[in-house]
């Protein structure tokens, strides 16, 4: 509980309780005298200053944050479809806004599914933050979907803003919704993407990152994100994800985001739907050590992919990839099914594409295989 002298109420019933004020001044003192950068009667010694702990400094003010790995997960963001998601327009352009079976989602299955997701998360004391929607589903390009596909790389330096790469599926409010969301839930901006990009970071484990260019990711956009994530202490690999011409639906159409044909189960281990992943990446994945499940085409387009890792060896996964299921538990992975058919059906997405990983706690490294 915070003393008095801590809160906006304290200081504006003056006058103050003088023992109130003797206390403050004495506690003062002594955080003051702890500081190597103080002495009495003289300024702040600027050149000691600049060199205290930045993590330190950081927890000390925002709290833990940050996505780096496949330690345990402790924090994430969920959002609840609404009625933003009714929109008959959507059928009328189902490519462009990415229909994928071309059919507006039973909104209150689909709720159900996220509400299901979110008892497998509390289930596992996973602590669960509830966005709420901007006020108006119309951007200046035109409506807009999909806001429950949360796109936010979240760091120990706080959340990267993404400038998103297509229309009609969030993009032209994206930003501006998640400025005004992660102040709400206390969550610090460590940048706002200057170039478009739609990243959704992959982690082998511990500072060891894979991330993609494509279609809705321009060279740049993935440059400019791979810079803030070595900033932040990530190796970083850049995959590259296949994309379209006119052609929309499976298995054209190529692939928007990495979380859709790579995923982390265990140290060590990962399924992928190597069709849309190109060779190059899995070559590095395995000079990595990593072992991979090759999810089949029936089941990628159920999001077989898009798993969560709770931590290492437990992972939530659409209940649909039946035979990815069976390969991932006689490698003794445990699996959390998860319903997302109503998602699949209006291109919302899987485990991953819903989740927005706050926290995790350091897990192990690719020097622990």
């Amino acid at each position: 509980m915070p003393k008095n002298w801590e809160t906006r109420e304290w200081w504006e019933n003056r006058p103050w309780p003088q023992d109130e004020v003797e206390q403050m001044m004495k506690e003062e003192l002594d955080r003051l005298n702890a500081q190597p950068w103080f002495e009495h009667g003289k300024p702040c010694k600027t050149d000691i200053f600049h060199k205290r702990s930045w993590p330190e400094e950081f927890e000390a003010i925002w709290g833990k944050w940050g996505n780096h790995g496949i330690g345990k997960l402790k924090k994430v963001a969920l959002f609840l479809p609404n009625e933003y998601e009714l929109n008959p327009v959507f059928e009328k352009e189902p490519a462009y806004y990415r229909m994928y079976k071309n059919k507006l989602p039973d909104l209150e299955r689909q709720r159900k599914a996220i509400r299901d997701i979110g008892k497998i998360y509390e289930g596992e004391g996973v602590e669960i933050v509830w966005l709420e929607p901007p006020a108006s589903p119309l951007g200046p390009y035109g409506f807009l979907r999909a806001f429950c596909t949360v796109i936010l790389p979240v760091t120990r330096a706080g959340a990267i803003i993404m400038r998103m790469g297509r229309a009609g599926c969030a993009g032209d409010v994206y930003g501006k919704w998640w400025s005004r969301e992660l102040p709400r839930i206390g969550c610090p901006i460590y940048h706002t993407m200057l170039n478009v990009g739609e990243i959704t970071p992959i982690y082998l484990a511990e500072n060891s990152v894979v991330i993609a260019d494509g279609y809705p990711t321009p060279p740049e956009g993935a440059a400019e994100c791979k810079q803030l994530l070595e900033a932040a202490g990530d190796e970083v690999w850049v995959a590259h994800n296949p994309g379209y011409i006119d052609r929309w639906g499976f298995p054209a159409g190529g692939t928007s985001h990495l979380d859709m044909v790579l995923g982390v189960a265990d140290l060590g281990l990962a399924v992928c739907y190597p069709s849309f992943l190109d060779y190059n990446t899995i070559a590095y994945l395995k000079s990595k050590k990593i072992r991979l499940i090759e999810v089949p085409p029936e089941e990628f387009t159920e999001y077989g992919c898009n798993i969560v890792a709770i931590e290492p060896g437990k992972v939530v996964i659409p209940s649909a990839a039946k035979e990815t299921i069976n390969a991932l538990r006689k490698e003794g992975v445990e699996c959390l099914e998860f319903d997302s058919t109503e998602s699949s059906k209006a291109g919302i997405g899987g485990p991953d594409c819903v989740t927005t990983k706050l926290y995790r706690e350091p897990g192990p490294s690719l020097a622990d295989l």
